[in-house]
Order: structure tokens, then sequence, then C-alpha cells
């Protein structure tokens, strides 16, 4: 059994500091409802790196950035760090009914070369396409085939649904 599984069953707070069981929580996005909110897939992130569910957070991440990730060094990274607690500063947009979304947050963290507090700042971006909220990481690059400009009658870059020559080409 692994820990989310243990966490569900013994009904334990979830790791995003949201007060609510893991099992009413995080939980519900790991096992794969999508997160309505940008702000709920970074409490959701934030599981899943306290949790190392190394596939998740693969899976959130903007599908254009996906084949630039490098799975060992985001396993490596989990196993060398204990989350203790996120802190939503502010958002901006993210909602339900947005396609892109800002969430600051902190998150503090302790490393064994280091067991004192220390504390992560960052303000991410978000977009959502097909009706699915990613990550975007800010300084990680697009895979070349994503960055091919789409096609007029692709659907839009930017997740509105609309064809490409309709939106953002005009």
């Amino acid at each position: 059994m692994n820990l989310s599984e243990t966490m569900q069953d013994q009904n334990i707070h979830c790791p995003c500091g949201s007060g609510q069981p893991y099992s009413q929580c995080c939980a519900l996005y790991h096992q794969g409802q999508p997160a309505p909110t940008a702000q709920k897939l970074m409490q959701s992130r934030f599981s899943a790196y306290a949790l190392k569910q190394i596939d998740y957070l693969i899976d959130t991440t903007w599908p254009r950035q996906q084949p630039a990730l490098k799975k060992q060094e985001i396993h490596q990274r989990a196993d060398n760090t204990h989350w203790i607690r996120l802190d939503i500063i502010d958002t901006e947009a993210g909602l339900t009914t947005d396609v892109t979304g800002i969430v600051e947050f902190k998150a503090t963290f302790t490393t064994p070369e280091d067991l004192k507090e220390q504390v992560y700042h960052e303000r991410s971006d978000f977009i959502k396409e097909e009706g699915r909220w990613y990550f975007i990481y800010p300084n990680l690059r697009q895979s070349s085939e994503a960055k091919k400009r789409p096609n007029r009658n692709d659907p839009c870059i930017c997740g509105s649904g609309r064809k490409f020559k309709k939106c953002c080409m005009s």
C-alpha cells in the first residue's frame, strides 16, 4: 500500500492544507478527476510532490512542455524534499470559466542536508486546454513540435475552443 492509499484509508488531512481529508480533496484529482480551477491544480500538485506522485506531476504539466521533463530529476527532487506547507498568496483568474490563470504561492520545505525550514515563492501560470488545467513551467522550453504555429483551422492555442484563424491569429 502506498502513502496516498494509506492516507485515504486513515482519513488523514490533505497535504495541500485545505483542512479536508485527503480522500475528499486532492485524492480526487490524483485519481483522474480534472481540477476545476488553477488554484485546485496548484494544491493537488503540491500534494503530489509531498506524496511523490510523479506521474501526476508530469500529466498536469502543459502538454507542450511534457517532452522536456526529466522524470528521474523530478523523482530525485521529490525524494530529497520534505514538503511541509502550502500557502496560497494570490490568484488571478483561473476559475472554472477561465482559460488562463496565475497562482502565487509559498511552499515550505526541508531537505536532508539542511533540516531548517525553507520557503519557495513563485507566481505560476496555468492554462486550461480541452477542459483540463495545466501548470506551465516558467523556464522549461516547449518541445520543438509544440513550437510550430498552428494552421488556420486548428484549435486555437489559447484554449478558447475556437479555430486559430477566428481567435488569436486575427
